[in-house]
């Protein structure tokens, strides 16, 4: 009597739907928190970089910036596998 019983598979990172993988959910709720820093800061702020000089920039276009930056520096740094 060799009956084989079906018992429920778990879910693998192949077939688990990828909003309910952890670094989704993570990079959503980064994106999210960055959104409504972007959307909060629209007031103009002073810049003085190399040859300009005194600027008046919003805010928002500055981290926009600077997230672009670091988002390039660490897709070019990442680790080899």
């Amino acid at each position: 009597m060799n009956e084989k019983t079906d018992s429920p598979k778990q879910p693998t990172k192949a077939n688990k739907p990828i909003y309910l993988r952890p670094k989704f959910i993570i990079s959503m709720f980064a994106g999210i928190v960055f959104l409504i820093l972007i959307f909060q800061n629209w007031e103009s702020v002073s810049v003085d970089l190399f040859f300009m000089t005194d600027k008046q920039v919003p805010a928002a276009l500055l981290y926009i910036g600077f997230s672009l930056v670091g988002f390039v520096v660490g897709w070019l740094m990442k680790r080899s596998k």
